[in-house]
């Protein structure tokens, strides 16, 4: 039965307060798997746990910071030390951004880039041991920005790009041991009401973009590719084309980037 496909399992998803992160969360406990959601803590965290909790999920809560190392190992050994296993890591939490490299300052760059990068490789890092002894699964929540390059997502596309290095890097080294790694590509989702990027100046600014899929249905995408232990999948139609014609021919789909913008047919299209 599928929704007890993942029965007595262990899952890790982190920035799962809200958003994609949150709806992946009730998915996989739908399924069967005990979850441990991750945050920087406060009232959201909370609100998280108690609708899990609301829906008879086996739950706790591990607020931890994913850019601080000493952080992400407390958290990787209280999800072992509740629950005396751990099986799934989704790395989920990141900060996107909408303007041109030359608006931002030094600061944003680096938070940015801590939280994409750094903020999967830490809880990777200290989960790998029990990865290896229980041949569980670890995913990456990549975007159409690791896919193509996009303007006034620079920083993006280079971490979540990064990410996909990053899986593959680890597949080949994690394997062997009968671990599982995947990446979704997901493309433009339904965002949470108070939801933010970094903008120009290192200003929060709303995402400002159409939502093509519901949060669930992403969250029944990630379920799916962790309990078959798929390589990858994109999501929505532009996050397919665009891995197609990234794959066909990226100089056209960088010209044709290009002519957007010169046009603002961006604009009409979502792409900023």
């Amino acid at each position: 039965m599928a929704g007890k496909a993942l029965e007595g399992k262990v899952a890790l998803i982190t920035g799962s307060s809200r958003g994609i992160g949150l709806a992946t969360a009730h998915e996989l406990a739908r399924r069967g798997a005990r979850i441990v959601l991750n945050g920087r803590g406060g009232e959201r965290l909370d609100n998280a746990l108690k609708s899990l909790e609301s829906q008879g999920a086996e739950v706790i809560a591990a607020p931890a910071d994913v850019t601080d190392p000493d952080a992400c190992r407390a958290m990787i050994d209280k999800a072992v030390d509740t629950f005396g296993r751990f099986d799934i890591l989704v790395n989920n939490a990141g900060l996107s951004m909408r303007a041109n490299l030359e608006d931002l300052d030094a600061a944003t760059c680096k938070k940015i880039l801590d939280i994409n990068i750094h903020g999967c490789v830490y809880p990777t890092l200290f989960a790998i041991p029990q990865l290896k002894q229980n041949k569980g699964s670890v995913v990456f929540t990549s975007s159409i920005a690791g896919l193509i390059g996009l303007p006034t997502a620079s920083l993006y596309c280079a971490a979540k790009t990064g990410l996909r290095g990053f899986a593959d890097s680890l597949r080949c080294e994690l394997a062997p041991a009968g671990v599982h790694v995947g990446v979704v590509f997901v493309g433009f989702t339904e965002n949470d009401p108070e939801k933010t990027v970094e903008g120009a100046g290192g200003q929060a600014v709303s995402p400002d973009r159409p939502g093509y899929m519901s949060q669930k249905e992403v969250a029944h995408a990630f379920a799916d590719l962790i309990q078959h232990r798929r390589r990858q999948v994109a999501l929505t139609p532009v996050g397919k084309f665009a891995k197609f014609a990234a794959w066909l021919s990226p100089e056209f789909v960088e010209k044709t980037i290009i002519f957007s913008r010169r046009t603002n047919l961006s604009e009409k299209l979502g792409i900023r």
